[in-house]
């Protein structure tokens, strides 16, 4: 048993991180940092994968390093967060699982995550997203989360951590005490919540306290600022860590971090403020996600200050503990190793198509503008998105748009547009509005994130003034909607993955009819379970 290990103080040290690394394969400093140090835990990004082939020897390697084994996480939450892109299975966002009206495809969903996971040596997965989105410009939750409604989060939430145990993944949900109620990103900087703890109680905390009462693993904690309660970030704070998750919630799991490189972190704390700060909240892994150098600063700086017994050993003890305890519930007697034939991706994509087709929303159809004939002119117009401040795999755009659209629709074109009515108009774009009534039909692909929408309303306002037939397709936020209380015909994706892409043209077309139900309330314009 791992307990049984006798562990030196730095090999104690080294299980209180989660590091990134930095290519498709460990370069010798970063072996000789895990395996020297006993690192506890290891995440990979986008930047760390190739192919099935290539992600299962990284995972191999790392595993063989330390006194213990590392686990490895990954961000894999579906939808718009993932990190193998269309290699691997994508499913839907949380929202769009929330659109299907079923808890239980929270669990397929999960499921399907978790046996690639699985077979690719991955033990834990960041999710699920348990924020309730309360604040329709989040730039940073919207469809992650499953809902505006704290019961809906959690019953999805339950079912898709269900899904991950099933097969022998550890969820993580996220971020504690909740992302939902704010205005910026914390990639970029300390978002505020205005809350106050009675909002935090009825709220951000009932998912989480649902799922608690399943015996959640792990958490991950916010790095917001909610003023009304206390006086430092989630992710430093003593009251929200040391006093209410534990001591009135009754949370024995894991505690890790958000990393520690966001902006809100890096640019407002030195390094010794924020180790100090760490240790005194209660968060039990630190997650450095990028530098090498950083990772080794903070270890070499918590190893100095319990030497010189700035810090009492004991402190890390109670950490230390619940991460052996999480590791004795995962971690394999006898490690099984995988064939070429085990590591074969999207074994499940009919399930992935029958969710994504399940969860499209059509909230108008006033002109019966859907569905269109394959054989009628059709002009598609791809308002493309800007590059996100977050590391999010980017779905549905440039040519996959049109490989989909050329599946269903006999005679179409797809033209990118800019920023029309915002002062950045060019004379391409005017040349399209001109053409505008030549086509027997107009869909409007809108990709935006919440945030983006300002910067939109010129373009989509213009081409619903001179085309009221047009069809408005909210491809991500389905905020953006309220803006727009003109157009007769409205479908929301949840997310622009090639599934929901593809199960979108079968609706368009007439091949499949909508079933999803609005999973929030959009205004005053759309209430919560609107779906035609």
């Amino acid at each position: 048993m791992i307990h049984q290990i006798k562990l030196s103080i730095g090999e104690k040290i080294g299980q209180l991180f989660l590091i990134g690394i930095g290519g498709e394969y460990l370069t010798k400093d970063e072996e000789n940092f895990i395996a020297e140090n006993n690192i506890g835990f290891v995440i990979l990004f986008s930047r760390n994968i190739s192919s099935p082939e290539q992600v299962r020897s990284l995972t191999d390697h790392i595993h063989s390093l330390g006194k213990i084994r590392p686990l490895i996480f990954i961000d894999q939450e579906g939808g718009l967060v993932i990190r193998l892109g269309e290699t691997g299975s994508t499913v839907i966002s949380h929202m769009g699982l929330a659109a299907t009206g079923e808890k239980i495809n929270g669990k397929k969903a999960a499921s399907i995550i978790g046996g690639e996971m699985k077979s690719l040596g991955i033990d834990g997965v960041f999710a699920p997203v348990l924020d309730v989105n309360s604040e329709k410009n989040n730039p940073v939750i919207g469809i992650r989360a499953f809902s505006d409604i704290p019961e809906i989060v959690a019953d999805y939430g339950i079912e898709f951590a269900e899904g991950l145990r099933e097969e022998k993944i550890i969820p993580c949900g996220k971020h504690y005490p909740g992302h939902g109620y704010v205005s910026s990103d914390s990639h970029l900087e300390i978002p505020q919540s205005e809350i106050d703890i009675h909002y935090l109680f009825k709220i951000n905390l009932h998912p989480f306290k649902k799922l608690f009462d399943k015996n959640i693993e792990a958490i991950m904690s916010a790095h917001v600022f909610y003023p009304e309660i206390n006086d430092e970030i989630g992710t430093f704070s003593q009251y929200f860590t040391e006093e209410l998750l534990r001591e009135e919630l009754g949370f024995e799991g894991v505690v890790f971090s958000d990393c520690l490189e966001m902006n809100a972190v890096k640019d407002n704390y030195t390094e010794v403020e924020i180790l100090d700060k760490i240790l005194s909240g209660g968060v039990d892994v630190m997650s450095i996600s990028k530098s090498l150098e950083l990772q080794k600063k903070l270890y070499k700086l918590l190893m100095n200050k319990i030497k010189n017994h700035e810090i009492p050993e004991g402190k890390i003890e109670s950490s230390l503990e619940r991460i052996i305890r999480l590791k004795e519930q995962y971690m394999p007697a006898e490690e099984k190793k995988e064939t070429k034939n085990d590591l074969k991706l999207r074994v499940r994509l009919k399930e992935e198509i029958i969710l994504a087709e399940k969860s499209i929303t059509m909230l108008r159809n006033d002109l019966k503008a859907v569905p269109i004939p394959k054989e009628k002119s059709c002009l598609i117009i791809d308002l493309k998105k800007r590059k996100h401040s977050t590391d999010f795999s980017t779905g549905s755009s440039d040519n996959r748009l049109k490989d989909i659209a050329d599946k269903y629709l006999v005679n179409h074109k797809i033209l990118e547009m800019g920023q029309i009515g915002t002062g950045t108009a060019n004379d391409k774009d005017e040349k399209i509005l001109q053409k505008l009534k030549k086509f027997d039909h107009v869909i409007i692909f809108d990709f935006s994130f919440s945030p983006e929408m300002q910067e939109k309303k010129g373009v989509i306002n213009k081409i619903l003034s001179i085309r009221k037939d047009a069809i408005l397709v909210a491809s991500e936020s389905p905020y953006i909607i309220a803006d727009f209380p003109e157009a007769k015909t409205i479908l929301l994706t949840y997310g622009s993955r090639d599934v929901q892409m593809d199960a979108l043209f079968k609706i368009l077309t007439g091949e499949k009819r909508p079933k999803g139900k609005l999973p929030v309330n959009i205004s005053d314009t759309f209430s919560r379970g609107t779906g035609l």
